[in-house]
């Protein structure tokens, strides 16, 4: 179930105890899973219990609306949660608490640690503070602009209950942009980059000779932009050369496995993980990032550039940040599959974008490490200690 900011918390705690720190994460379990062990992975304590609500948040799935209403407003401040947080506070005794996802725990949490004068720095992945689907979508999934009257009160007090953080971080300037504009008003707010663990000899010479090969991997729901892709297919020429391969799943998969079985071009991998994921990445020239929300910092741009590729990306959230026009990818218009369709043309008629990219590609590498995450963390724990 591990999802982006899983890992990044996972490499944080493992490379803060590669320098002698303690750590101990605490996480959520389901409630048949309790009493849930406590565990030691890679030198981190690991402590997970179900903060009572009407259901685990990870098994959400498609449940009736008012279900999710209901959960939502109990994890608005959730005091089953503040109390047993509280119980490990007093038992642990952190120097700091640093929070990435408090969907199911509530911000409570952060009103214990501050009770017991335990500074607290937060890293925001995502849009949960202002937005109960955490996307800033509507319910057609185009951007939100006009926010109903009960996501207005429900941004509004998770904004007021930020007054128990010290530090307010993201991968991207972006998000914390957005959470300014809405009124955030944490006095002290920091990039700090995602580092994940690649190696330094990834980048490989690519062959020219063979057709351009793309690659879309990514969650396969609508949010992803995966229509964008179908419908940017089609525009291409029957008669041009180039290779498709999509990997992942979810809603689009039959979709995605009929536009292989009508056009050979397209390879359907489905999910695919460990050496499928490496010989995958290995052999394409050119990633695939048309997502139609305000992506934060997809960690998928960092991989890319391990393996030497560009990445075409929607021009929307924090994605120009990381792909710069004609130095390490290419923009195009998001949502509209002709500037997709346009994008992919000029990478399969200038091939020597792809050597470009790649020339381009080792800053991105250097600046999303494990080390340099993990050195910039503990800058701002600490900063925090002394504010």
């Amino acid at each position: 179930m591990a999802g982006g900011a899983e890992l990044i918390v996972q490499y944080l705690a493992e490379g803060l105890v590669g320098q002698g720190h303690k750590v101990t994460v605490v996480s959520t379990c389901g409630p048949d899973m309790e009493p849930y062990p406590v565990e030691v992975r890679n030198g981190v304590e690991v402590i997970r219990f179900f903060p009572k609500n009407f259901y685990w948040h990870w098994t959400r799935g498609e449940r009736p609306g008012y279900q999710k209403a209901l959960w939502h407003m109990r994890d608005a401040w959730n005091r089953d949660a503040g109390r047993r947080f509280k119980f490990i506070l007093s038992g642990h005794k952190p120097d700091i608490l640093h929070t990435h996802l408090i969907d199911g725990f509530s911000a409570i949490l952060w009103r214990r640690a501050h009770e017991q004068r335990i500074p607290v720095i937060h890293t925001a992945h995502d849009y949960h503070l202002l937005c109960p689907r955490s996307m800033m979508l509507d319910r057609s999934l185009k951007l939100c602009t006009d926010p109903q009257l009960a996501c207005r009160a429900f941004r509004a007090w998770h904004l007021r209950t930020t007054r128990d953080v010290a530090i307010f971080c993201s991968p991207s300037q972006f998000l914390i942009d957005q959470h300014k504009k809405a009124g955030l008003a944490v006095k002290h707010m920091a990039v700090v980059p995602n580092g994940i663990p690649l190696p330094q000899t990834l980048q490989q010479a690519k062959d020219k000779t063979a057709p351009c090969r793309f690659l879309f991997a990514a969650r396969l729901t609508a949010e992803k932009g995966c229509q964008v892709v179908l419908d940017a297919v089609k525009l291409m020429p029957p008669d041009l050369e180039f290779e498709l391969c999509i990997a992942g799943k979810g809603a689009f998969d039959e979709a995605f496995k009929q536009a292989a079985a009508s056009d050979a071009r397209i390879q359907f991998l489905g999910y695919i993980q460990g050496e499928e994921k490496t010989r995958a990445f290995r052999s394409a020239d050119c990633l695939l990032l048309p997502s139609l929300w305000y992506e934060n910092a997809p960690v998928i741009i960092v991989e890319a550039a391990a393996y030497g590729i560009g990445v075409i990306g929607s021009n929307i959230g924090a994605i120009p940040e990381f792909i710069h026009e004609g130095e390490n990818g290419l923009l195009f218009e998001p949502g509209n599959p002709q500037s997709l369709a346009a994008s992919m043309q000029r990478m399969i008629k200038e091939r020597i974008l792809q050597d470009r990219f790649a020339e381009n590609a080792q800053p991105m590498i250097e600046r999303h490490s494990v080390e340099r995450m993990v050195n910039a963390y503990t800058a701002q724990y600490m900063h925090a200690l002394t504010v």
